[in-house]
């Protein structure tokens, strides 16, 4: 289930024709409450909780179906007003296993991200001599692009025309990009640069990791604490803490196409033997519902 489906869709559009309020809330509620009828579910699953109205996961406790959630970005307090709703709650921050208990979340695991198989996959074709990045413009970003203007990157996503530096070895793209033309990106480049959102990570590896390096992309990660938990720094993918780790690693990855491949080769072992393809974590998080 995402957004409205057509029949409350059509009753979206009527409620503004006949001038009544437009309660996009009341339209997804009338919407599950459907589905649970007809589904008759044992658990319903939200991703990406604490975006979505508390109205729609208290309705599931209403109907005593069990409730398991999946919160990716950091999030406080303000998030309480859920903990009475949620009987399975994974997060995937170490640094939030803390923060939910302490509101008072009685069920609570890490579940690292992942990526899925059918879409995040190496196509085995040529690959341009690039470090891509695929995101949007922050003043983080912009100070990290700074030091590396001697350097082949690909630059794509949303307010590039705000970076402070310019390289004619650069190609930098202004627009939205969907998952498939993300992965055409993985897939035509050697690597893939990492700069986390400061505002949304504490200590996660972000999808970004997972999903470039089941495209068959060498990754170049900053530094976070749960990295480690998930992959081996420098055999599986390579990390940087400051400018000279990244230069240094740029320098090799743009020279050392037998290095690149290596660490590819170890990462997507990685991946495949811990069971990172969201199917494998849909396996687990519905053997740990009573």
């Amino acid at each position: 289930m995402n957004k409205l489906n057509f029949k409350y869709s059509v009753l979206k559009a009527f409620s503004k024709l006949s001038s009544n309020s437009d309660n996009v809330i009341k339209l997804q509620l009338l919407q599950l409450s459907d589905y649970i009828k007809n589904f008759k579910p044992t658990v319903v699953f939200f991703v990406g909780v604490f975006f979505l109205p508390v109205e729609l996961v208290a309705l599931c406790k209403e109907k005593n179906v069990k409730v398991a959630a999946w919160a990716g970005d950091a999030f406080g307090e303000e998030k309480r007003e859920f903990k009475n709703y949620i009987d399975y709650l994974y997060v995937s921050d170490t640094a939030l296993l803390e923060v939910s208990k302490k509101i008072g979340f009685n069920h609570v695991e890490l579940l690292q991200f992942g990526y899925n198989p059918k879409l995040h996959f190496d196509y085995q074709q040529s690959r341009d001599n690039y470090i891509n990045f695929i995101g949007s413009f922050t003043k983080e970003r912009d100070e990290v692009f700074s030091y590396l203007t001697d350097y082949n990157l690909r630059i794509e996503g949303i307010n590039w025309d705000k970076l402070t530096c310019h390289s004619d070895k650069w190609v930098v793209k202004n627009g939205k990009l969907n998952q498939k033309e993300v992965v055409d990106i993985y897939n035509s480049t050697i690597s893939t640069l990492n700069v986390a959102q400061k505002d949304n990570v504490i200590n996660m590896v972000n999808m970004r990791t997972f999903e470039a390096i089941a495209s068959g992309s060498c990754m170049l990660n900053d530094y976070v604490k749960d990295i480690e938990l998930c992959f081996e720094p420098n055999k599986e993918i390579l990390v940087y803490k400051n400018k000279d780790e990244l230069l240094e690693l740029t320098q090799k990855i743009l020279h050392d196409r037998k290095f690149v491949d290596t660490i590819v080769k170890n990462g997507i072992h990685r991946m495949e033997k811990d069971g990172y393809s969201y199917k494998e974590k849909a396996k687990y998080i519905l053997s740990k519902i009573d």
